[in-house]
């Protein structure tokens, strides 16, 4: 399968896939955190799968900020696992269980 768009449901047959394997839970790691975890997570979510995001298996950059600073990685990732932990996916702290 392949992904066009940072929220990997976009454009894809990967829900209608997951669906036919009566799949309901999904873990969704990789390197983006801020932008193609996030999408997908929140893709995921609004689909009503039960989300689960390990945090050691996400990363991201630095990003320019609209004032010309920059925010540095470890920020954005801190930043974007809370968003995701706040309404749309379980967020696993490093070296934790994914839970049932």
């Amino acid at each position: 399968m392949v992904k066009h768009y940072p929220n990997a449901f976009v454009g894809t047959e990967l829900d209608a896939r997951l669906k036919a394997l009566g799949v309901t839970r999904v873990v969704i790691a990789g390197f983006m955190t801020h932008m193609c975890i996030n999408s997908t997570a929140r893709g995921a979510f609004s689909l009503g799968y039960q989300v689960s995001v390990p945090a050691a298996a996400t990363a991201t950059r630095a990003l320019p900020a609209p004032d010309g600073s920059v925010i540095d990685a470890s920020t954005v990732q801190r930043v974007a696992l809370a968003a995701l932990a706040d309404l749309f996916a379980v967020v696993v702290a490093d070296n934790a269980a994914i839970p049932d």
